[in-house]
């Protein structure tokens, strides 16, 4: 069968860009076998919307991942957790390219916890918890978020350290269970000095 030119004559060749993104989402998660039938599952989940102009020429590959990178660190971070080892990790963004404008304005994170614990003589305990924020208040200062990212992992692993404690006899930690208070600002006195 031999097509005419008139086949198509319902297609037109628009070179205008039919699709808009506005926002996306990256979840990521892994899971640490930490051997002696324990593993440690965290995960994160990020929301962000585009911040730049429509019409304006936007990186999506670059954008994805910068927050795969986010994602990565943020988990890798509680497994140096567990460990034992408290180095300092960046739980923020990654800056865009030098010179570049910021294209993405981060808006939701949701964090995930989950360990499985063997308590000896064949028995073990699963625990798992979720936090869920809004973050469009402090993703402008990666210093502020990073203090509300690690707030946010802080609150599960108090849960969940608890309920290990519950399930082995030791009774619950008595702790604060809920987000860990914030930093105090170390703002300057009224007369310009600062609190002692």
């Amino acid at each position: 069968m031999t097509r005419t030119s008139n086949d198509n004559s319902s297609f037109s060749d628009n070179p205008a860009e039919p699709v808009l993104i506005r926002g996306l989402a990256v979840t990521y998660d892994r899971q640490f076998n930490l051997g002696n039938f324990e593993w440690l599952n965290p995960a994160i989940t990020l929301g962000v919307k585009r911040c730049v102009p429509a019409g304006t020429a936007f990186d999506l590959h670059h954008a994805n991942e910068r927050l795969r990178r986010m994602a990565r660190e943020n988990v890798r971070a509680q497994l140096l957790r567990q460990q034992g080892r408290r180095e300092v990790v960046f739980l923020g963004l990654p800056p865009p390219p030098a010179g570049a404008e910021e294209p993405l304005s981060l808006r939701t994170v949701r964090v995930s916890l989950v360990y499985r614990v063997n308590l000896g003589q064949d028995q073990g305990v699963t625990v798992g918890y979720v936090d869920w924020s809004d973050v469009q208040q402090v993703a402008h200062s990666p210093g502020e978020l990073h203090i509300a990212l690690a707030r946010l992992w802080h609150s599960l692993w108090a849960n969940a350290a608890d309920e290990i404690g519950r399930a082995r006899g030791q009774g619950g930690s008595g702790g604060f269970l809920g987000l860990p208070p914030r930093p105090a600002p170390d703002r300057p006195a009224a007369n310009g000095s600062r609190p002692r």
